[in-house]
Formats: structure tokens, sequence, C-alpha cells
């Protein structure tokens, strides 16, 4: 008998199991079995047994099926990120551009970090800050670091021309304006 569409296989399966997978006891010619689950569990087990025979019968054993066999361990290799750790010698392989890649992330992880925070900042803190009652601005400093500052303080320092008012570039300017952010205030010296 062949089933077709998406429970093809399973059906087929569940027929090969033959009489040991029933919606009837044995005992009785028409009482139900003791549950729906204990029928579930009856169709599963016959689906695995019928798999696990369809797998070893076509010469592909599977560990997840094997009874006797433990499942294998996950395998975990010493981590290379961002130029830096264990594993950055074995993945470069002696390719002496690998290698330089790797020594230029590693020497701009800082700079990539602090990109990271400024982005963050920049695209959660204004609008929460301007909720506060009274509202409050985040000003970039020339660290690079974020001052917060009122309507009073920071309507003196626009009037004495100390903030200009910046577009965030995306990936440090090599592809252009990062949309994805507001403009920022900058304390300009």
């Amino acid at each position: 008998m062949k089933f077709k569409g998406e429970f093809g296989i399973a059906a087929s399966l569940l027929v090969a199991a033959g009489p040991s997978v029933s919606a009837f006891d044995s005992s009785s010619s028409n009482s139900p079995v003791g549950s729906r689950r204990e029928m579930m569990q009856q169709a599963a087990s016959a689906i695995i047994s019928g798999a696990s025979v369809l797998c070893v019968g076509t010469g592909f054993a599977s560990p997840a099926l094997a009874k006797d066999e433990k499942a294998p361990s996950v395998l975990r290799s010493a981590g290379c990120a961002r130029g830096a750790g264990e594993a950055c010698a074995d993945l470069a392989e002696g390719n002496s551009f690998i290698l330089d890649l790797q020594r230029k992330s590693q020497e701009n992880a800082e700079q990539a970090d602090a990109a990271a925070l400024a982005a963050y900042n920049n695209k959660n803190f204004p609008e929460f800050m301007a909720s506060l009652n009274p509202p409050k601005y985040l000003v970039k400093m020339p660290d690079g670091k974020f001052q917060v500052y009122d309507n009073v303080e920071l309507s003196k320092l626009k009037a004495a021309g100390k903030i200009k008012v910046e577009r965030p570039l995306a990936k440090g300017g090599k592809i252009g304006l990062d949309l994805t952010q507001k403009p920022i205030l900058v304390l300009v010296d």
C-alpha cells in the first residue's frame, strides 16, 4: 500500500509495523486502548523502530536512534574573535594575508567597541532623555563620551556657538551616512 502526501513515510511505517500499533486493545475486539497518550506512545515507538530498521537497512546508521551508543559529545574548538584567540594561528594556516587581517582586526578592536557603544547610545538614549520632565539632551564631548544637559544649559552652549549638529557615519565613514541614527549634538572646543 502506498501513501502520498506530507505524512506518507509515517503512514507507511505504521502499516509496516503491523499489529503492534493499533487503536484497539487486542484483548477485546472493540475496546479502545487505555488512553490516547498510550496509543500515541505506541505509534511513536513503531515509527522509531521502523525508522531505525529503514536507516540500518539502507546503510545509514543514526547515532540518535541507536540504543546502545551514547550521544556524541559536542566538539568545541578554541576561539578566534576579532583576530585574538588560541585558534587564530590554526585558522590562518600560515597564510600571511589572513594573519595580517587578524592583526588589523586586533588593532581596531578598541575603535570598533567605541563605535558600537556610540551607535548604541545614539540609537537608544536621545528619545528617552527627551521624554523626561524636564527634557534632557545628550551631547557628545570632544573625547567621544556623552554628557547630559537640560534646556537651560544647552541653550547657553548654543548661544555661545559651542554646539553643532553632526550626522553619524556608517562604518567609520567608509559607507556614508548612517540613516539608522539621528543627528548628534556635539560640543565644539
